[in-house]
């Protein structure tokens, strides 16, 4: 009997031991920054310690007018740093082609036509074509996506290689947020290409979700030599230099749920001028320039997007964290 005991009691510990290496393996998979594409392929998450992070939003479904009006835009939803909350929107809603973070430009002119990859009407539509690069560790999450720019015959029009690099931003009082840098490459696949259009519906934007929009609840903070008002600066383009232009940078606060939220928007001061900013009290924010794409010449875009879980930023915090930015871009 007291073998039968033993033995049990030793198949007993070895059963809690085997369940022990389970439980740390299954939360050793989920530290740490994390790539997941689900079944369909058409979604990829980033998650840090298994809490959402970002979604790249990747599907391509012209079948019926409603899927095609859904998809025909890639784009990145974010989520607040440590709430969960998804802080961007997604199709439909006010003005439903803007989504998350994303890029384009509604004038894409080239010898034999213009295509608006911003509406994305008449057919032109954004069609994420593969992932160059996939990493993630402890630190950082980077990919790269191959991303077409069509036209209604499914050509490309524009290839671009967009690089999303994430990191944790440690903040005061055990608090963190979100350092994204964006980094698109454009490369013409139509000889000379002319990028135009206007500040409401060209460039890399970010655009807050519909919540905002309901409330008109996005208020604003700029450099010191800028309007420091907190309501949106909403100027339009004129045939004179144009106003509200090469801020450098900008920031969108914003309540989402009982939360709040600030979104830093940086740019790189090499990026070509004017670059006019948008500000809209519904929650879009960005800035917009001309220029020629040449074949031989792809046009490099970089940008910072820092995300706040609080709205307790000012100008001169925010002046600090992109003289950071920018010092990094000159060690690079």
């Amino acid at each position: 009997m007291h073998l039968m005991i033993s033995n049990a009691a030793l198949l007993a510990r070895g059963v809690l031991a085997m369940l022990s290496v389970m439980v740390c393996s299954a939360a050793t998979s989920t530290a740490g920054f994390e790539w997941k594409t689900n079944a369909a392929g058409t979604e990829t998450d980033l998650t840090l310690d298994g809490q959402p992070v970002l979604k790249y939003m990747h599907a391509y479904d012209p079948s019926t007018p409603e899927r095609n009006a859904e998809t025909y835009k890639v784009f990145h939803h974010v989520f607040g740093p440590g709430t969960g909350d998804l802080i961007t929107k997604g199709p439909g809603g006010t003005f439903p082609h803007h989504r998350g973070m994303y890029v384009a430009w509604n004038k894409t002119q080239t010898e034999k036509g213009s295509y608006d990859f911003w509406h994305c009407t008449k057919g032109a539509h954004q069609k994420h074509i593969k992932f160059l690069k996939q990493e993630a560790n402890d630190v950082e999450a980077t990919a790269t996506a191959e991303i077409h720019w069509e036209d209604a015959d499914n050509k490309p029009v524009i290839r671009e290689e967009r690089t999303v690099t994430v990191k944790k931003l440690p903040l005061a009082d055990g608090k963190f947020g979100w350092q994204i840098d964006w980094s698109t490459v454009l490369h013409s696949e139509r000889g000379k290409i002319r990028l135009t259009g206007d500040r409401q519906h060209a460039g890399f934007q970010f655009r807050a979700p519909q919540s905002v929009a309901d409330a008109n609840s996005a208020r604003y903070i700029r450099p010191a030599n800028f309007p420091q008002q907190p309501e949106a600066v909403q100027e339009n383009d004129g045939p004179a230099e144009p106003k509200h232009a090469n801020l450098d940078w900008c920031a969108m606060t914003y309540p989402v749920n009982d939360n709040k939220y600030t979104i830093a928007y940086f740019e790189d001061p090499s990026l070509p001028k004017p670059r006019r900013f948008s500000e809209r009290p519904y929650g879009r924010f960005g800035s917009f320039f001309e220029t020629d794409l040449l074949p031989d010449e792809p046009l490099k875009m970089t940008y910072r997007i820092l995300v706040f879980p609080d709205n307790s930023q000012t100008s001169e915090s925010l002046q600090k964290a992109y003289d950071q930015f920018t010092a990094t871009l000159k060690k690079s």
